[in-house]
C-alpha cells in the first residue's frame, strides 16, 4: 500500500512552487501543468472541496490516511489507502476531503499518446473511471502499486529525464489494466493466445481505419470489410472490445475533432462541420449538444475564450 512513510526522504513541496492559483472558465479547469510540463502531482493534505470541474488532464487519486469522495458526473466513488482512482480526461468532476487525510493527485496529458498505435482502444476502455482496489485487480495490484510508488519518487526527487521516466511507468500501469480489462472479454470461443491475437489485430486494424476516414461517410459495413468479419460479428466484437457501438464511436470522433476545430476563430460553423464529417450544420449542432451538453457555439465562447485571450495578450 501506498504510504507517505515510504518515501520519507522526498521534498513534497519544491516541486509545485509555481503554482499561484487555479484558473476555471466556466466548469473548465485550465493552466494545471507547470509551464513546459504536461505533468503535475501534489501531495495533498488540503481540508477542502473542489466543485464541479472538468479538464483535459487525465486525473489519478490515490488516499494515502483517511478517505477521499469523489462525484463523476453520476457516479460517486468513496475511496480509501489502498486504492486507485482514474478520472478521465474532460469527465466532469468533483472532490471532497474528510476533515483530516493525505492523498496523491495526479494530473497527466496523454493525448500525445494518440500517435501510439491501439492508442484508441485503450483509451476507450479508460473512458469511464477505473477504481482500482487490491481485491479486485489482486492479479495486477501489487505491480501497479510499486509502479506508483515510482512515479513518486521520480516527480518529488526531480531526477534527470524524470518526465520520461514517470511516462514509461504510466504507459506500463495503463497497459497492465488494459491487459487485465481485455481478460476479461470473451470474444471468442477459441481463446488461445494466438486466436487472441487475431482477433485483436483485426479490430485494432478497423478502428485505424475509422480514425483516419470518419470525415467520410463511412458504414459499419465499411469498417466491417476492413476488418474481414461479417457485419453482424465485426458489431458485436466491435461493442464488446470497445464498450460502445461503431456509431457511437464515429460520432466521438467527429465530436473530437470539432473540439479542435472550434479553437480557430477563422473557419465557420459550417466549415467545422463539413471538416468534421458531419452531413449537415442541423447534424453537427444537435449530435454536438446532445454530447456536450452545450451548443458549438457556446462551447467556442465559454472553453475557447481563454486561449482567443491569451494570444491578444502576446
Amino acid at each position: 500500500m501506498l504510504t507517505k512513510g515510504a518515501n520519507l526522504n522526498l521534498d513534497y513541496y519544491h516541486q509545485n512552487t509555481d503554482f499561484n492559483k487555479r484558473i476555471i472558465e466556466g466548469s473548465n479547469e485550465k493552466h494545471i501543468f507547470p509551464k513546459g510540463s504536461s505533468i503535475r502531482i501534489w501531495y495533498n493534505e488540503l481540508n477542502c472541496d473542489y466543485p464541479t470541474h472538468w479538464h483535459n488532464a487525465m486525473e489519478i487519486i490515490v488516499p494515502i490516511t483517511n478517505c477521499y469522495d469523489i462525484n463523476i458526473e453520476d457516479k460517486h466513488y468513496h475511496i480509501v489507502p489502498g486504492d486507485i482512482l482514474f478520472i478521465p480526461p474532460r469527465k466532469k468532476h468533483s472532490l471532497h476531503s474528510p476533515k483530516f487525510g493525505e492523498r496523491y493527485i495526479c494530473l497527466f496529458d496523454i493525448d500525445f499518446f494518440s500517435s501510439v498505435r491501439g492508442y484508441s482502444g485503450l483509451i476507450t476502455m479508460l473512458s469511464d473511471s477505473i477504481h482500482i482496489s487490491p481485491d479486485k485487480f489482486a492479479p495486477i495490484y501489487d505491480e501497479v502499486n510499486e509502479l506508483f510508488s515510482l512515479i513518486w519518487k521520480e516527480y518529488f526527487q526531480k531526477t534527470e529525464f524524470y518526465e520520461f521516466s514517470i511516462y514509461a511507468y504510466l504507459f506500463r500501469i495503463i497497459t497492465l489494466i488494459s491487459r487485465y480489462n481485455l481478460n476479461g472479454i470473451q470474444l471468442f470461443t477459441d481463446n488461445t493466445p494466438l486466436k487472441r491475437r487475431e482477433y485483436f489485430e483485426r479490430l485494432n486494424n478497423a478502428i485505424d481505419f475509422i480514425d483516419h476516414h470518419y470525415t467520410n461517410d463511412i458504414t459499419l459495413e465499411d469498417a466491417a470489410a476492413y476488418s474481414g468479419f461479417s457485419k453482424y460479428h465485426f458489431s458485436r466484437l466491435f461493442k464488446q472490445y470497445m464498450n460502445c457501438t461503431f456509431y457511437d464511436y464515429l460520432i466521438e470522433q467527429r465530436i473530437k475533432a470539432t473540439e479542435l476545430l472550434l479553437t480557430k476563430d477563422n473557419l465557420s460553423m459550417n466549415d467545422i462541420a463539413v471538416l468534421s464529417g458531419f452531413a449537415s450544420i442541423s447534424t453537427f449542432n444537435r449530435t454536438f449538444k446532445l454530447k456536450k451538453g452545450c451548443t458549438p457555439g457556446e462551447y467556442r465562447t465559454i472553453c475557447c475564450g481563454g486561449l482567443r485571450k491569451e494570444k491578444e495578450n502576446l
